[in-house]
């Protein structure tokens, strides 16, 4: 007897996955089955929730503003860099005001000398106030001295660009605090296709047991193959990811129903730890202040207790057992597969040590990865 198989491995299904299923699913729902089945109320409701996830499927995705943050961020520190290491050869130049000015001006630096080794929000506010420093006219003159007076001003123009830019990917992520995520939607989309296939599942039994009708049970079987192919497409790609593990059956005796394999969940481990751009003077390495990527399986998200924020990066010194947690903002984007960050930025080169911690269920999961991670 034909059946929607309704204990489908959605739940372990990661985020990309999912969408698409449920996609596919709806679709074998045609307007004509749904009219004639008399489960137009379920159907919109399916449809409603499929709806949110749609929109929370795209607002999960890495922010639009991210790249361009990068590249602001990139653009900033090359004029900062400029303006320091101007200061820092004009204590050696051959002429006495511009001896004074750099020696004035160093002064001056200090307090920001590593401003771009930090978080975006604190390096951002460290840069504006560097700015205003050297805008004061006590300072403008060995400004201009130095002729920097042309790159203060393009750092500033750069500074405020980065500023908007940060506050379009706060604005996006309040946004997504405020409303369905995909980790409270899909629970939601998944009750629905339970619904709407126990009732398919109902209406198939009636056909058989009940009075016959060759067109109803026709119908029915298409829609249960269209499901069931679905399904069963989503759970072969789960396997070949390694989300669940193929468990094999026993062939049935004669006259017995095959059952289903019951997927086994893969344990939750981090598989990957590596720079998004790979650093020219040792591919090996991670860079600090770049963009990273971390890959986990065992499906689960990076968030913290309330559910309402990302969970915490922790970098470790394998030397000195110092610890440093990677600022919240600095979590660029996050999925049940993996997620990407600003490496910390002031820590030396060496080797360290990287976990997370998180909530999966809402039970505490902390994670290491297994191997040394080398930062350059």
């Amino acid at each position: 007897m034909k059946k929607v198989k309704e204990e489908a491995p959605l739940y372990l299904a990661r985020n990309d996955e999912h969408f698409w299923a449920h996609g596919k699913l709806i679709g074998t729902l045609t307007d004509e089955f749904v009219e004639a089945q008399g489960i137009g109320m379920l159907h919109a409701e399916y449809k409603r929730r499929y709806g949110i996830e749609d929109d929370c499927y795209i607002t999960n995705k890495d922010s639009k503003a991210t790249p361009e943050i990068v590249a602001a961020d990139e653009k900033q520190d090359k004029y900062f860099s400029f303006i320091s290491q101007t200061i820092k050869l004009s204590k050696k130049s051959p002429f006495e005001d511009k001896q004074q000015a750099a020696t004035n001006l160093e002064f001056v630096l200090k307090p920001y000398k590593s401003a771009y080794r930090l978080s975006y929000l604190k390096e951002s506010a460290q840069i504006k106030d560097f700015i205003k420093k050297l805008e004061e006219e006590e300072n403008a003159a060995d400004v201009e001295t130095l002729g920097l007076t042309e790159t203060v001003a393009a750092l500033k123009e750069a500074n405020i660009a980065f500023d908007e830019l940060l506050g379009t990917r706060s604005a996006e992520k309040r946004m997504r605090k405020e409303g369905e995520t995909m980790v409270s939607i899909r629970p939601k989309v998944d009750e629905a296709f339970v619904i709407i296939a126990k009732a398919i599942n109902t209406f198939y039994i009636m056909n058989e047991w009940g009075p016959k009708d060759a067109e109803t049970r026709t119908r029915l079987e298409t829609v249960i193959d269209g499901m069931n192919d679905v399904l069963l497409e989503l759970e072969t790609a789960l396997i070949n990811a390694g989300v669940i593990k193929k468990t094999d059956n026993k062939k049935p005796d004669e006259g017995e129903e095959e059952e289903t394999p019951t997927p086994e969940p893969v344990e939750p481990a981090i598989t990957e730890v590596y720079s998004k751009v790979e650093d020219v003077h040792d591919p090996t390495g991670i860079t600090r202040g770049k963009e990273t990527i971390m890959k986990w399986v065992g499906d689960f998200e990076l968030v913290n207790e309330a559910g309402d924020g990302p969970g915490k990066i922790i970098v470790k010194d394998n030397f000195s057992g110092v610890e440093e947690e990677v600022p919240v903002e600095d979590i660029l984007s996050r999925s049940n597969t993996g997620c990407e960050f600003i490496m910390i930025r002031d820590f030396a080169e060496g080797d360290y040590k990287i976990r997370i911690e998180t909530y999966d269920g809402g039970s505490p999961l902390v994670l290491e990865y297994p191997e040394v991670i080398k930062l350059v």
